[in-house]
């Protein structure tokens, strides 16, 4: 199991939010494998990781965001998650419209409709707002905050989920990239990836 803090979406399995050590909703797959890739090795000593979380969601938006992720709970069902992705999208636009897109609150929502995507068995989607997410975390937080560092660790497992390899080589580059900004080139988790990448490219020309 990761030893990275991991920073879950509001309300998961919580009455608080962005509790720290809350998991969120675990991967489905053979047992052993939600986990098998390194660890982000740490930030160097000079760097500053943070130890700030990102606030509760303002009061107007407590229920509705707890509503979404009551649906995150298993057994999942395919018609409350589409609720919840268009709910999300919703929040997604009335954040961004009074707080910017910048703002943690309109951060967090983004985060979450990464999660549905995931839960919707849509690993490229949620890929995709994964990295959104945290270029976004990094201009907030900075690329090695704890915060951003837990989520591209949650990129990668997205990622490895794609099941087409030609679509995993069309993200790799965006993938790297945000890895070597989050944690160097050579750390662990960016070498793995870079090992995967090339199995990728191999399944991909066949």
């Amino acid at each position: 199991m990761t030893e990275e803090p991991q920073f879950a979406p509001w309300g998961v399995v919580s009455a608080g939010f962005w509790t720290h050590g809350t998991q969120p909703p675990a991967a489905p797959g053979p047992a052993g494998q939600a986990d098998a890739y390194p660890l982000l090795t740490p930030a160097a000593a000079h760097e500053s990781t943070g130890t700030r979380q990102p606030p509760p969601p303002p009061e107007e938006y407590r229920e509705r965001v707890a509503a979404i992720t009551s649906t995150f709970t298993p057994p999942h069902d395919p018609q409350r998650l589409a609720w919840a992705a268009i709910q999300a999208e919703r929040l997604d636009q009335e954040a961004t419209a009074t707080y910017g897109p910048a703002h943690t609150h309109t951060i967090s929502i983004r985060e979450l409709r990464g999660w549905i995507a995931r839960l919707q068995d849509d690993p490229e989607t949620a890929t995709h707002w994964d990295l959104h997410v945290i270029r976004l975390q990094g201009t907030t937080w900075g690329m090695h905050h704890t915060i951003t560092r837990a989520s591209a660790q949650r990129a990668v497992r997205h990622w490895t989920e794609i099941p087409d390899a030609a679509t995993r080589v069309a993200l790799s580059k965006q993938l790297l990239g945000m890895l070597i900004a989050v944690s160097g080139e050579n750390s662990s988790l960016s070498r793995h990836v870079q090992k995967l990448v090339r199995r990728a490219h191999s399944a991909a020309a066949r």
